[in-house]
């Protein structure tokens, strides 16, 4: 929730007041201020005029609302409001994410872990899955023989095979 100005100022002036309070050597209220207190029905002035304005603030137009009903709230709103599901992801896409998974395991396209050209790298291997989706042959050797060979497990599982 975003503070207003008015309501960053009414806190500042609180702090202030307590601030005061507290380097003026008043931490524990003396005896005749918690008779004054009580009597009176008020809390320090330095507070109150803070104090009030900030309840008044709550009561007209923002409401404070408890717990319980907060919850209620939201579990009324998740079962009405529906949510838009997760797009799945194609076959396609999940054999180069496990491709560039590849690739960053081997050490052809730089040291283990890191990628010294991943334009390069992630072109290869798009260009490599999108061989196998169409039938091609596996490579004979290197890094993208197994991704091709995993290529080839991600898009032929489920439903009929696109390879002969």
């Amino acid at each position: 929730m975003a503070l207003s100005a008015a309501d960053k100022k009414e806190i500042a002036d609180m702090l202030n007041a307590f601030s005061v309070r507290m380097t003026t050597g008043q931490q524990s209220r003396p005896v005749e201020r918690f008779v004054y207190d009580f009597s009176t029905g008020t809390v320090i002035p330095g507070v109150e005029t803070g104090a009030l304005a900030f309840t008044e603030r709550m009561t007209t137009g923002r409401q404070a609302v408890p717990f319980p009903e907060q919850v209620v709230g939201a579990a009324i709103e998740t079962a009405l409001v529906p949510t838009k599901r997760k797009k799945a992801m194609s076959k396609f896409n999940k054999a180069v994410k496990e491709g560039m998974k590849i690739i960053r395991s081997s050490t052809s396209y730089g040291k283990k872990g890191d990628i010294n050209n991943s334009k390069k790298a992630f072109s290869a291997v798009t260009k490599t899955v999108s061989k196998q989706r169409k039938g091609a042959k596996l490579p004979k050797k290197g890094v993208l023989r197994s991704v091709a060979r995993k290529a080839r497990s991600i898009l032929r599982t489920g439903g009929r095979s696109i390879f002969k």
